[in-house]
């Protein structure tokens, strides 16, 4: 090894094979560590007071922990900042095209057929199933009985199975 090199690039060269598994396992990205060593390096070459350091190798690691935190905080901080990194399974909450007119032609075939319900049925079916009103109180509110308003229910339930409006 020429004896030229100022104390702390010696002892960069003699451990940058190790400096670089330290980095790699603080940051767990080879490409990364093969950054920060290299920027371990850009900051020891031209460091004032080397003849002073006392263990050039305990100074390296200080060195090169201390960027090593520094790209950690960055990436968390970009992490915050952008919402984390992407996932490949996410999905846009909006519908697909395909979804859109599926959907709208089920709201067509369910509309029209509400609009071929006899009345009560209908007004029976909105009451509870969009109204959320309970078989009681339908009763009161139309004047008509309890078990009534079973029976159209349950008569109303059997055409909306025969009309395969509920598959979808």
């Amino acid at each position: 090894m020429n004896n030229h090199y100022p104390p702390l690039t010696a002892a960069y060269l003699r451990h940058q094979t190790e400096l670089q598994r330290f980095l790699w396992r603080q940051v767990n990205c080879r490409e990364a560590a093969a950054d920060l060593l290299q920027d371990t390096f850009l900051h020891i070459a031209d460091y004032p007071g080397q003849d002073i350091i006392a263990n050039c190798r305990a100074f390296l690691y200080r060195v090169a922990g201390n960027l090593a935190l520094d790209y950690l905080r960055s990436q968390a901080r970009q992490q915050a900042r952008d919402g984390g990194p992407l996932n490949e399974d996410w999905q846009c909450p909006c519908p697909l095209p395909e979804q859109l007119v599926q959907g709208e032609q089920q709201w067509l075939a369910t509309e029209s057929w509400l609009c071929g319900l006899p009345a009560l049925n209908r007004q029976i079916w909105c009451l509870r199933r969009l109204d959320g009103k309970r078989h009681q109180h339908i009763a009161a509110e139309l004047q008509i009985s309890e078990r009534q308003v079973e029976r159209v229910l349950y008569q109303t339930g059997l055409m909306l199975a025969d009309a395969n409006l509920d598959d979808g």
